[in-house]
């Protein structure tokens, strides 16, 4: 069971890296905001980790970095057609700033760790569902606050009360929904799921995007 020191760790890293996120945009700080925060909560995260019996959240890491390596081929697609814009400085991953598969195994933590609670609470469709929704709510706020900060940009595309692509928040909606039964099945098995299923997660990223782009962008 999720306990409530995780829900306080949870709520804590999220609060920093809303508040670094914040700060960024107010003053456009770029590149090395974004992997401040990153290096800043993976240290979080390790110790947490390192003091914590329970494997969920290394096991959630795992998940996530596989899923966001995973995806930078998803990122290339989108750069090559000139939709998705990121700013030129710092160090690169093929087209993709290097701090960016991190930044999805941080999201994965956090939204892994809802997953299970609305799989453990809700179970099967109705916990799918649920996870689709809050993930696709969140999106705009958040692409609205990278844009500022010159983080990252979509061009050409129709925007949600021009604050994030519909085709963003739709396929942020459609990923999340196998994210309660993955969950549930890291919490009883080891790291080689944690990570087979983190890499089908991310082709799984770049299978929504496209279909929500051909819906809806």
């Amino acid at each position: 069971m999720i306990s409530k020191r995780d829900w306080v760790f949870i709520a804590v890293a999220n609060a920093v890296s809303l508040a670094i996120a914040g700060a960024a945009a107010a003053l456009h700080l770029g590149w090395s905001a974004a992997s401040a925060s990153v290096v800043l909560e993976l240290v979080m995260l390790g110790v947490f980790c390192f003091r914590h019996s329970e494997p969920l959240f290394s096991r959630l890491f795992v998940f996530g970095l596989a899923a966001g390596f995973a995806e930078l081929g998803n990122d290339t697609w989108l750069i090559h057609r000139q939709i998705l814009v990121y700013d030129p400085g710092g160090p690169f991953i093929i087209d993709t700033p290097l701090y960016m598969p991190f930044s999805w195994a941080l999201i994965f933590v956090t939204n892994g760790t809802i997953a299970l609670w609305l799989q453990q609470k809700l179970g099967g469709v109705k916990a799918a569902l649920a996870m689709a929704a809050i993930s696709g709510l969140y999106i705009p706020g958040f692409e609205a606050i990278a844009a500022k900060a010159d983080w990252w940009y979509y061009r050409d595309v129709p925007m949600l009360f021009g604050l994030a692509p519909w085709f963003v928040v739709v396929g942020e909606a459609l990923l999340a929904l196998p994210l309660p039964a993955m969950a549930a099945a890291m919490q009883k098995r080891g790291y080689a799921l944690a990570a087979g299923l983190g890499v089908a997660e991310g082709l799984i990223v770049w299978g929504t995007t496209a279909l929500a782009l051909a819906v809806v962008g």
